[in-house]
């Protein structure tokens, strides 16, 4: 009865603990990456490339890769758009980026396709990036990002388990231009609006638009919805600090994703601001959400979104009480065999 019982104990620990780190091998970073400033940089206190360019250019941009690792590694070298991510942040590492519809021209495409580079250990690697102008002039400033990616070490042959495997990545962004001064300013356009699914959660999204090939920096948004023709806001968010990029669009998510909206026409209400309040911007718009929406944001959500991230309580509380009266009964048990042979 005894071992039935210590055993049944070592059990409830071991579920209760279930699910705790695995310690792992992991990569690490030994490398290092750095760009070679042309004569035609703009800004030489910075270590990104920012060129002044003319139409038909053609220039080679060298970057260095700094293998400081005992082996041998290779390197994914491609440039990217750059866009603005759905959390207000400029983003380099989208190698199929959305394409947004005011786009004249794409860094991405006017430059070296993908390119493998292998470097030997303890070595450093000088890295050619072909750029070619379009003919046609533009105004203002095209941006994208050099990403230097390191390719993790091959998984294990043996058997013996496979190791997380981390994948390093570097950026070194180009920033170009054809004028001496920039005079293009921002704008800002709403595009759509409509509710969507983020990681399963229930939000109201409002594509905003920067139409212009000009940073916005300092980008802050407050919104809010309501059932159209009512005052009640029923949805609503301000986020701030937010950057975009030049012609470029991201989706700006109203609500906490706590609970999804019913069927009916509703409208919805946007301030933002630029540059701390230098350039401001107002919308409304009308939308309506049909119950065939409804039902789909129902069927593809696993679980209740008033549920999300709630601790089961009842079960927590009930594996102390196990525990508790597990660890009492062998204790009490123990004390009275030692009594008895006394």
């Amino acid at each position: 009865m005894l071992k039935k019982l210590i055993w049944m104990l070592g059990l409830v620990i071991s579920l209760t603990w279930l699910g705790a780190a695995i310690p792992a091998n992991a990569e690490k970073n030994y490398y290092s990456v750095q760009p070679e400033l042309p004569a035609n940089q703009v800004d030489k206190s910075v270590s990104y490339f920012d060129l002044k360019v003319k139409p038909n250019q053609k220039q080679t941009l060298y970057i260095k890769i700094n293998n400081n690792d005992k082996v041998e590694r290779t390197y994914d070298v491609n440039t990217n758009l750059a866009t603005t991510a759905d959390s207000g942040t400029i983003d380099y590492s989208e190698n199929a980026p959305k394409i947004d519809s005011s786009l004249v021209f794409n860094i991405g495409e006017a430059t070296s396709d993908i390119q493998k580079v292998v470097v030997a250990a303890k070595t450093t690697k000088r890295v050619p990036i072909k750029l070619k102008m379009p003919a046609e002039k533009f105004e203002g400033i095209a941006l994208g990002g050099i990403n230097i990616v390191q390719r993790p070490v091959a998984e294990d042959k043996k058997g013996k388990g496979v190791a997380v495997q981390n994948r390093f990545a570097y950026t070194i962004a180009v920033k170009l231009r054809e004028q001496d001064k920039l005079t293009v300013k921002p704008s800002m356009n709403l595009l759509k609006v409509g509710p969507e699914q983020i990681n399963y959660r229930n939000y109201v999204t409002a594509q905003l638009q920067n139409p212009r090939a000009v940073i916005m920096n300092d980008l802050k948004v407050t919104g809010y919805v309501t059932k159209k023709g009512s005052d009640k806001r029923l949805l609503k968010t301000t986020r701030e600090n937010m950057r975009m990029a030049p012609n470029s669009n991201f989706n700006f998510a109203l609500g906490d994703g706590a609970k999804a909206l019913e069927a009916g026409k509703y409208t919805v209400h946007l301030k933002a601001d630029s540059e701390k309040g230098k350039y401001k911007w107002n919308f409304t718009k009308d939308f309506t959400v049909t119950q065939a929406r409804v039902k789909a944001l129902e069927e593809s959500t696993p679980y209740k979104p008033d549920k999300i991230r709630v601790t089961n309580w009842w079960l927590v509380g009930s594996l102390i009480a196990v525990i508790i009266a597990l660890t009492s009964t062998l204790a009490w048990m123990i004390y009275q065999k030692r009594r008895s042979t006394n």
